[in-house]
């Protein structure tokens, strides 16, 4: 799992640097934009799916060879992705939530609140995204990948929709869902179900 992980980091570092620094630009947009929480929820959900893009060059470098020959069991592969995408959505909601407690000011259940959509948005993407992946492969699956991005922009609009007012933004704040955290739950089961999904359809792949 170690060497697995360890893997997906370097793939990170060499081709997803400019990712990231697009994740954090949106993140700035939201920071700076005056109620609107889009371009937040939009950085998070877009870090999430790093381990989904890190599958295209496994398959670029031939992974799935290399893998044949390794005392590595296929439930271990898959579970890694999604220990991945914990990895990178955690710390990037922390942080997040952090700068705008210090920038917006805003209470901690507001933060806290803030913080648990986040978790949703960034759950959902790679919970429909990565049993895809795992039983086609990224190459065959980026039309979906394309079609869940896009639908996954209209959700996050809803959801910052429905947490904003008129009145709200034009003082540069906003107030969360006050169910925010039955939609954390919601995206941890949700998850959960696509990761036992993915192990049952990854061995049933042929390469």
């Amino acid at each position: 799992m170690k060497g697995l992980l360890i893997k997906d980091f370097k793939y990170i570092i060499k081709h997803h640097l400019g990712f990231l620094f697009v994740a954090a630009l949106f993140f700035c947009m939201a920071v700076f934009s005056n109620g609107s929480m889009y371009f937040s929820y939009y950085s998070v959900a877009m870090i999430s799916l790093m381990p989904v893009f890190s599958m295209a060059y496994d398959e670029a470098y031939k992974w799935s060879w290399y893998e044949a020959i390794l005392p590595v069991k296929k439930h271990l592969i898959v579970l890694e992705k999604y220990i991945l995408v914990f990895i990178a959505a955690i710390p990037a909601i922390i942080i997040e939530a952090l700068i705008f407690n210090f920038y917006r000011k805003m209470g901690l259940e507001n933060i806290t609140n803030l913080a648990y959509m986040m978790l949703f948005v960034s759950l959902v993407s790679p919970a429909v995204v990565l049993p895809l992946n795992f039983r086609f492969g990224y190459l065959k699956g980026k039309i979906v990948n394309i079609i869940v991005m896009a639908i996954m922009a209209g959700l996050i609009t809803t959801i910052n929709i429905n947490t904003n007012t008129a009145e709200l933004a034009a003082d540069g704040n906003f107030v969360v869902q006050q169910n925010a955290f039955i939609f954390a739950i919601l995206g941890v089961v949700i998850i959960s179900i696509s990761a036992a999904l993915s192990i049952i359809l990854y061995k049933k792949r042929e390469f």
